[in-house]
């Protein structure tokens, strides 16, 4: 992602992550090189940590504009040049926080990690070594920011900077190649031609076949090869849409997404008769292949099933199915939810106003649901009859739950949780969606289900 930030901004700043769209397209390494008056190091003596910083929170190389940018950020506030530095001054220092908490304030930031602490240490260690975090890395670093012992930025210059044995290997050489592919944007059109989530999202996917066996004077070829296609029109790489999940074990506290997802495909978008792109979800990342035919989406294993609300390219909202053990045998079970990041969550009753429910599909099917269907009133009283009677909650409850607080389901003795969503369909009119989770209140539930309550 790269905005105009300017130099002198201090609130703009808060929300950049890379360069500028509107500044020179011309690289200006002599500035780079020059001291600037009262600091201690040059801009360009920052090129290696703001790569494992870009590596670290967005699995990336630096873009041009956004390394000249905060390199000479870095040298002005006098900031260290190493992370154990600046995790050491970081909470003491006021600008230096301001300085590294505009990464985690970024749009790009927040397209690719849902406010899940477990999935966003999950996501360093692939951004950093190219592979899923082990159970006990994900509690102990989750455990800090959860306390908030720690902040997001200390924890991306902790893990990245304090790898070892293979992982220190990795990550070396994705700094090593983060750099060089950066350096090889000497021209305006590859400056400009390095912006935007498809790119960023093939680069990254470059930067993650990279193992600690990786020939990095043969990878330069690949970096080569790929620069030289980012100017064509409209660009060899795949679009790429951003979705959050949920998983029918996670907790119900809260209901909010446990992960962060997306579809990739080719840009002609998908479309009838047939087409096919990789889908990436799952707290543990796993990535799969798609096709679809006509108004059906069809994926690789482990998915044996699925359904899909509000389809236009993508779906909206995608229910996904997997096989899963169960007291009676193995079973078809909704395991997954992921709902697009353009759909906008509500979490106020009003928002619901005049909204009806009757469509329920669970386990990738229409039906099953003890309520018969979900409506809210003008002014957001909720409505929820059931084989045992209407059950009516008033505004201030319904936005309570769409806020995450659960409701005790009397028929089952679990809970209950609602998030609901408003998105635009393919014929550009609105509609509406609620996921509902029913489990148990505690993390590392064995049983759950995740249900979808739609309008169509």
């Amino acid at each position: 992602m790269k905005i105009w930030i300017p130099a002198a901004s201090l609130a703009v700043l808060l929300t950049a992550c890379g360069g500028s769209d509107t500044a020179s397209t011309t690289p200006r390494t002599k500035t780079m090189a020059l001291t600037v008056q009262g600091a201690e190091h040059a801009p360009s003596e920052y090129t290696r940590l703001l790569q494992s910083i870009y590596i670290g929170f967005f699995g990336r190389p630096a873009d041009a504009l956004g390394l000249q940018f905060w390199s000479k950020i870095f040298s002005e506030r006098n900031l260290p040049l190493t992370a154990p530095e600046l995790i050491a001054a970081y909470a003491n220092n006021a600008e230096l926080r301001t300085t590294l908490d505009a990464f985690a304030a970024s749009q790009e930031f927040g397209d690719l990690y849902v406010n899940n602490h477990a999935s966003f240490i999950n996501a360093l260690y692939l951004n950093a070594f190219n592979r899923n975090a082990e159970a006990a890395g994900i509690e102990f670093w989750s455990s800090l920011l959860d306390s908030k012992q720690l902040m997001p930025a200390q924890v991306v210059l902790s893990i990245v900077g304090g790898a070892q044995n293979d992982d220190a290997v990795v990550v070396a050489k994705k700094i090593e190649a983060a750099t060089l592919f950066t350096s090889l944007l000497d021209t305006s059109g590859k400056i400009l031609a390095y912006d935007g989530a498809r790119v960023n999202s093939a680069v990254r996917t470059l930067l993650s076949t990279i193992t600690a066996g990786t020939d990095m004077a043969a990878f330069r070829a690949e970096i080569d090869a790929f620069i030289a296609t980012m100017e064509d029109i409209p660009g060899p790489f795949p679009a790429v849409s951003y979705y959050a999940g949920y998983h029918y074990l996670q907790d119900v506290t809260g209901n909010a997404p446990l992960y962060a997802a997306n579809y990739t495909y080719g840009v002609g978008g998908v479309a009838q008769p047939a087409s096919s792109g990789k889908l990436s979800f799952g707290q543990q990342s796993q990535t799969i292949g798609f096709s679809r035919v006509g108004t059906d989406f069809i994926y690789d294993a482990p998915v044996i099933a699925s359904a899909g609300i509000g389809g236009g390219t993508l779906p909206a909202v995608s229910m996904l199915c997997q096989s899963v053990a169960t007291p009676d045998g193995s079973a078809s079970k909704s395991t997954d939810v992921l709902v697009a990041r353009s759909a906008t969550q509500l979490v106020d009753a009003a928002a619901l106003a005049n909204q009806t429910f009757t469509v329920y599909r669970e386990n990738c099917v229409k039906g099953g649901s003890n309520l018969k269907s979900i409506s809210f009133d003008a002014q957001g009283n909720g409505t929820f009859p059931s084989g045992s009677g209407v059950l009516t909650l008033n505004p201030v409850v319904v936005t309570r739950l769409l806020n995450g607080q659960v409701l005790p389901d009397l028929s089952t003795g679990k809970f209950l949780v609602f998030s609901a969503y408003r998105y635009q369909r393919a014929d550009q009119s609105t509609g509406y969606v609620i996921v509902q989770h029913l489990g148990n209140q505690k993390t590392g539930v064995t049983e759950g289900a995740l249900a979808i309550w739609s309008q169509e």
